[in-house]
């Protein structure tokens, strides 16, 4: 599981902002058609992305296992799937070597992934996998559009992810506005400078890279972080880099 980065928000002292790659409450809601709509459309968008590494050098006697968030967005001629993640899920931590990169989907279908373009400044990545159709057949997976533009403050949003392990959590929540945040400790692989979507729905440690969908079931952000009480670890509200954003990071790698 990836280690937890704190980060600092400018606007309370008893909260601490953290990469989560890594614990997530699933919310409970009363908007049974919506959220029907996102267990039967979107969640089969959504993959775990579980890589292991050992160390460098000598002989290899431990492995640690990191685990994160996608989204399936495209889908090319060769069948080949590709999702949307972090940066901080994908990048290789220091003096540390890959073992296994997969991308598990919401079937628990478990394909080799390959990480083929990544930025740190948005801290976003791109995986591409494919399935092998004689072991799991054909299976039924969606590809999630990415909305033309950001969202506007007040809109219900959806976040889809895999928290602490689990797997296809929905919250649910509103973007409270936009706003720059700052990492507490300096993270190589994630530093977000622009304004990023601030929301309510909950996210926890290993949602990163996780979609933020609005109710057209279009994704509008990409989760990469979020901020709780340092005394007691309870969310307070999530980071997620915005689409307009996404669409400029894949236009710059396609």
């Amino acid at each position: 599981m990836r280690k937890t980065i704190k980060r600092a928000a400018a606007f309370a002292a008893v909260l601490a902002i953290a990469l989560f790659a890594g614990a997530c409450n699933i919310g409970y809601v009363n908007e049974t058609t919506f959220i029907n709509r996102v267990t039967e459309t979107a969640v089969k968008a959504g993959v775990k992305i579980e890589i292991g590494y050992g160390i460098r050098g000598g002989i290899l006697d431990t492995e640690e296992v990191y685990q994160g968030s996608g989204v399936i967005y495209a889908q090319n001629e060769s069948g080949e799937y590709f999702a949307l993640t972090n940066n901080h899920v994908v990048q290789a931590p220091e003096n540390m070597r890959e073992t296994y990169f997969s991308v598990i989907d919401c079937y628990g279908n478990r394909h080799t992934g390959e990480r083929v373009n990544y930025s740190a400044e948005d801290d976003l990545a791109v995986v591409k996998f494919s399935v092998d159709a004689s072991i799991y057949g054909e299976p039924d997976l969606h590809i999630l559009p990415l909305a033309e533009e950001n969202a506007p403050v007040n809109e219900t949003v959806v976040s889809v992810g895999a928290p602490d392990g689990q797997f296809n959590a929905v919250t649910i929540g509103k973007i409270s506005r936009y706003e720059s945040v700052t990492l507490t400790e300096e993270e190589s692989s994630s530093h977000v400078s622009y304004p990023v979507i601030c929301h309510t729905a909950v996210i926890h440690g290993g949602s990163s890279g996780g979609m933020l969908i609005d109710r057209n079931l279009q994704i509008v952000g990409i989760n990469y972080a979020g901020a709780s009480n340092e005394e007691t670890d309870e969310f307070y509200e999530g980071y997620a880099v915005p689409v307009e954003n996404v669409r400029a990071f894949l236009k710059m790698d396609s």
